[in-house]
C-alpha cells in the first residue's frame, strides 16, 4: 500500500494512522527524518518494522524498530570534512533547518568536526519550506567561510548559491545526500556546478548500470515500470525494496509484525548484487558506506 504524504508531517502522520488501522506489517520508505518522527512512537507501541527511511538523522538510529540500508549524516560529515581539510579549507558555516530535526542534523554535524579536532562551526537556520531571505544570506557571507556545508534540501542551497554569486561571492558548497542530488542537478543546474554532494550508494551512472549487477537491475525495472532512467533517489528506494524483500523472505512463511522486526534483526549481511547490508541484533544501520561527488558540466556527478 502506498501514501502520498505530500512532504508534509501531518499528512504523514495521518497517512501512519491509515496504515495501522488498516492492518499493515510493516511501514516503508519514509522520506524524511520530520516526516517519520510521529511514526516512531506507533511503531514501537505496535512492535514493528520500520524500514529504511531516507534520512542520515541521529534520531532515527539506535532505535529498536528502525533499521536503515543508508550511513548516518555523522559520517557524511566526517567524508567532507576531511576532503576540505586536506585542501585547506577548514572554516565553515552549517546551513540547517530551523526546526527540531534541522537542529538536530547541525549538532550531528558539528559533533563530526569535533571529532576532527575542529572547532564548532557556525550554524545559520533557516524556515523548511521557505525562500532563503537576505539576512540568512547575509548571517553566511559575513563569515567569510572557506566553504558551507548544507543539510537542508536543494531549493536552500540553489538559493544560497544565486544569491552569492550575484553579490560576487564565490562560496563554495557541500551537502549531505538530503540535498537530493538529482533535484539540484536539474533545477540548479551550471549554477550549483563544483558543488560537492556526499552520497550514501553507488553512482546510477550508466557505466555502473554495465558494472554492478544491482543498479543494471534497478534501471531495468525502473524502465519497464514507467521508462524514466534510474537515479540516485529512486536507486536508494531499489535497494531498499530489494533490501525489504530480503527481511520479508526471511520471516517467512510467518507474517506478522513481530516475527518480520525479528527476522529483519538476524539477517547479517546481504549482497544485493554489488552493493551490500548488514543487519544485526545490535546493529540496525545496514551500510556505511559514503563517497563524495562533484557536480560537473552536463549536470553529471563524477566521483
Amino acid at each position: 500500500m502506498t501514501l502520498d504524504n505530500a512532504n508534509n508531517r501531518q499528512r504523514a502522520a495521518e497517512n501512519t494512522q491509515q496504515l495501522l488501522s488498516q492492518g499493515v506489517l510493516a511501514l516503508f520508505g519514509y522520506n524524511s527524518a520530520t516526516n517519520s518522527l510521529d511514526a516512531l512512537p506507533l511503531v514501537a507501541q505496535n512492535n514493528m518494522l520500520f524500514f529504511a527511511p531516507f534520512s542520515g538523522a541521529a534520531s532515527l538510529r539506535n532505535l529498536p524498530n528502525v533499521f536503515t540500508i543508508r550511513a548516518s549524516y555523522k559520517e557524511e560529515a566526517a567524508k567532507i570534512i576531511e576532503a576540505k581539510k586536506i585542501v585547506g579549507s577548514v572554516k565553515s558555516v552549517v546551513l540547517h533547518y530551523d526546526d527540531e530535526i534541522g537542529r538536530n542534523n547541525y549538532e550531528t554535524v558539528a559533533s563530526a568536526y569535533a571529532s576532527a579536532g575542529m572547532s564548532k562551526p557556525k550554524g545559520v537556520a533557516v524556515k523548511r519550506g521557505a525562500t532563503l531571505d537576505a539576512a540568512s544570506i547575509d548571517a553566511v557571507l559575513k563569515e567569510q567561510p572557506h566553504y558551507v556545508l548544507a543539510t537542508t534540501q536543494y531549493t536552500v542551497v540553489g538559493e544560497f548559491l544565486k544569491a552569492a554569486a550575484e553579490r560576487g561571492a564565490a562560496t563554495p558548497v557541500a551537502a549531505l545526500s538530503f540535498v537530493n542530488p538529482d533535484e539540484l542537478a536539474e533545477s540548479v543546474g551550471s549554477a550549483a556546478r563544483g558543488t560537492v554532494v556526499s552520497q550514501v550508494i553507488p553512482s546510477p551512472s550508466t557505466a555502473h548500470q554495465v558494472s554492478i549487477p544491482l543498479v543494471k537491475e534497478c534501471a531495468e525495472a525502473l524502465d519497464a515500470f514507467n521508462g524514466a532512467k534510474l537515479n540516485y533517489t529512486s536507486l536508494e528506494s531499489c535497494i531498499a525494496a530489494k533490501a525489504l524483500v530480503a527481511t520479508l523472505k526471511k520471516a517467512a512463511p510467518k507474517f506478522t509484525r513481530e516475527n518480520i522486526l525479528a527476522a529483519t534483526g538476524t539477517m547479517g549481511r546481504i549482497d544485493l548484487g554489488g552493493f551490500s547490508v548488514n543487519f544485526q541484533s545490535a546493529n540496525h544501520q545496514g551500510s556505511n558506506w559514503v563517497e563524495l561527488t562533484m557536480l560537473s558540466r552536463g549536470n553529471r556527478f563524477v566521483q
